[in-house]
């Protein structure tokens, strides 16, 4: 047999098991194919609605979302979603901003325990300042509509002395604070769309009402206590207080320890409302040849 002959056998036996594979696919196996896929078609198309039902569907369970947002919006607490003990911080550190100078706050983390897709983050809060700056840490705390949680509250009557040599009446406290908080971002709220509450203040329940300590005269003004009462005019008055130094002042200046409340032109004199320490007291100077003074109670 020739080489010819050879080769041109093995190429028809090439193209007859082609054809025969070719054969099998697209006659035995494909069908099969198409069918098994089509049946599976069949069972998606059984487990999915059409697009009109899947649309409702959609916007009934986002009215659901809207819902159930809004009543956690309503919420008067609700655990924020974070993962950094710092975001605790930063909102003590907010609170702070608006503070006097005399105010110190000092943060101290203590430890973070789980309660399943709750975490809680533990925090000592001291220092000290003005009643109106304590207060309103406490307030914007226990208000806030993040989950804060005083466990323990400890005030404590202080001083502090400038260094003009005022003395001020503060607050010394101790804050044992807990921070509830998720990492669960599908419980995260947008807390920068929820208004902050108006805070109420109220008087200084630590300011004493008798002061042992009076403030020294550092702005030199007008010493009622022995002044003369020289001249008067409708709208000024003219003192010297007893080291011979003159004043000359209109209703709402402020003197030593008060102000000028009242000119009394008709009865030629004035009027003064002092603060001695918390003893309040009304004085009168006429206008007279002597230096005579009046206490109003």
């Amino acid at each position: 047999m020739s080489n010819t002959t050879r080769n041109a056998l093995i190429l028809l036996l090439f193209l007859i098991l082609l054809i025969s594979a070719g054969g099998y696919y697209v006659i035995g196996y494909q069908p099969k194919q198409i069918k098994r896929k089509q049946l599976e078609l069949e069972n998606l198309n059984k487990q999915f609605l059409d697009v009109s039902t899947l649309t409702a569907m959609y916007d009934s369970l986002q009215k659901e979302s809207e819902k159930i947002d809004s009543i956690l919006y309503n919420m008067a607490k609700a655990i924020p979603f974070r993962q950094s003990i710092t975001d605790t911080y930063n909102d003590i550190l907010n609170i702070t901003k608006s503070f006097s100078k005399y105010t110190r706050v000092d943060i101290e983390y203590d430890k973070t325990e789980n309660f399943g897709a709750a975490s809680v983050d533990y925090f000592s809060i001291s220092g000290q300042g003005e009643f109106i700056d304590v207060f309103k840490l406490i307030y914007e705390l226990e208000k806030s509509k993040k989950l804060y949680k005083i466990t323990s509250l400890n005030l404590r009557n202080a001083t502090l002395t400038t260094g003009k040599g005022e003395i001020r009446y503060q607050v010394e406290f101790d804050i044992n604070l807990e921070s509830y908080f998720t990492a669960d971002s599908n419980l995260a709220l947008n807390y920068e769309q929820i208004k902050p509450k108006e805070i109420k203040f109220v008087s200084d329940l630590f300011y004493p009402l008798i002061q042992p300590d009076i403030p020294p005269n550092y702005d030199a003004l007008l010493e009622v206590d022995g002044a003369t009462l020289l001249a008067i005019i409708p709208d000024a008055v003219f003192i010297m207080d007893k080291n011979g130094n003159s004043y000359t002042l209109s209703e709402g200046d402020p003197v030593y320890l008060g102000y000028l409340t009242k000119i009394d032109y008709e009865r030629q004199q004035c009027e003064f409302l002092l603060n001695r320490g918390g003893i309040i007291e009304r004085v009168s100077l006429k206008l007279k040849a002597a230096n005579i003074k009046e206490f109003k109670k």
